[in-house]
């Protein structure tokens, strides 16, 4: 609907421009002139012997300059046709005419006048794409915007043209229906002799919000005058990102926290742990440089994933330094193997709640022996709150004789950074999809 809308108000604008265009000028005694910018019109077009139908030059053998601008205003496709589009450009032409200009100080002070194209010297182009078809396009069917003479003879002349272009795909950016359409715009009336072309650098450009269904990524203008018929080509790259391509792109991000939280499953000391957490980083940091590239340099809505990829490698690098650090705590020779007071007591807290004592307890995927380290300090920790319970020296004199090391705490550690991190990666999939 937005597009239609869109459309609908493009066709409204031409239409009014249109109405507004200045009619061709009739020649009339200076007894029915009744302004000094009639005067002027009919000084320069009525009894000066000036014909539009020749090249606005002194001498035939002298060439005509012209500079060329395009400026991109829309882009459909033409009946559902992959290989078509039609690409609606503004050309803007700019070249000096020999024999229309005055003296604006005995003129009014007047600087610059709107003509009717009929009454001036404009030129013609066909259009026609490098591909192989017959069709050519000319001109004559665009709209004209505009014909803008000032007093020292430069014409500024806008059309407003729209062409049927040959497109081809371009596969090297696969997550993007990429085509690469080039428009060979050229004079079948004059030589290179007769007409030089030229283009504007501040002219070229094109949109930076998405046509719809597609987005000009690039687009770049070159005059050729090497030729026998004067001509500049076009290259339009546009692109839209294909919705299968961005389900793939989500669902490997997917992967990545299905790993993360699946490495917090397997035996902190273990090689296999080592190696998946090491891979799972390596490769979503891979991955997040070229969602950020698509994201910068092709397209913005790459970019949203690349956020949601960033936050998995968030949580991935914590889990990558837990195991790590744990690995280093957990060894025999490590005279600092006793866990710390506060975190004995945090598990201990948690192993008091059976429901939570249960899932602390689930041993990792990949151990190969039942050990009952944790339930014997659960009870422990029982015990110790029946003893303070009947006497408070008791209970410190117990609690300071329970040594908790790190590889019984590991364990239950594991199980909370894996809620911690599932949680996480809940809140920001809902974030991204609403």
């Amino acid at each position: 609907m937005s597009a239609v809308l869109k459309i609908a108000s493009f066709s409204f604008i031409l239409m009014l421009v249109e109405a507004e265009l200045p009619k061709p000028f009739v020649c009339v005694t200076q007894m029915e002139i009744n302004s000094t910018e009639g005067a002027l019109k009919n000084a320069l077009f009525c009894g000066t012997g000036y014909n539009p139908r020749y090249r606005p030059v002194k001498y035939q053998q002298d060439r005509l300059a012209m500079y060329i601008g395009a400026e991109v205003r829309n882009v459909e496709k033409v009946r559902e046709d992959d290989a078509k589009l039609e690409v609606t450009l503004e050309l803007l032409m700019q070249w000096y005419d020999a024999f229309l200009h005055w003296n604006k100080r005995t003129s009014g002070n007047i600087e610059t006048i709107n003509v009717s194209e009929h009454d001036l010297w404009t030129p013609t182009f066909a259009a026609k794409s490098f591909q192989k078809t017959p069709r050519i396009q000319s001109t004559k069917q665009c709209s004209r915007v505009k014909s803008h003479l000032s007093y020292d003879g430069e014409v500024i002349y806008t059309l407003l043209c729209t062409f049927t272009v040959d497109c081809y795909k371009e596969a090297r950016y696969w997550a993007f229906d990429t085509k690469i359409c080039t428009l060979r715009i050229f004079s079948l009336e004059y030589d290179t002799n007769q007409l030089s072309l030229f283009h504007f650098q501040r002219r070229l450009s094109y949109p930076s919000y998405p046509l719809l269904p597609y987005k000009i990524t690039s687009f770049q203008m070159a005059t050729v005058n090497s030729t026998m018929s004067p001509e500049f080509r076009m290259d339009i790259v546009i692109e839209r990102l294909i919705g299968s391509h961005l389900v793939v792109f989500l669902v490997l991000i997917v992967i990545f926290c299905l790993l993360n939280l699946l490495s917090l499953w397997l035996e902190i000391g273990s090689s296999a742990r080592s190696i998946m957490v090491i891979l799972s980083i390596v490769m979503q940091s891979l991955y997040m440089i070229i969602l950020y590239w698509y994201g910068l340099v092709k397209m913005e809505p790459a970019l949203g994933l690349a956020h949601l990829l960033l936050g998995t490698v968030c949580f991935g690098s914590i889990a990558f330094g837990w195991t790590y650090y744990a690995r280093g705590q957990i060894r025999p020779t490590n005279r600092f193997a006793q866990c710390p007071r506060s975190v004995a007591q945090f598990v201990g807290f948690l192993m008091k709640n059976r429901p939570l004592s249960s899932y602390l307890s689930i041993g990792y995927l990949n151990e190969s022996s039942k050990k009952d380290t944790l339930r014997e300090w659960e009870n422990a920790q029982m015990a110790t709150d029946t003893e303070r319970q009947h006497d408070e020296d008791t209970d410190t004199a117990a609690n300071d004789e329970i040594e908790v090391n790190w590889k019984q705490v590991a364990q239950p550690l594991d199980r909370i950074l894996f809620c911690i991190m599932l949680t996480a990666y809940v809140l920001m999939f809902v974030i991204y999809i609403f």
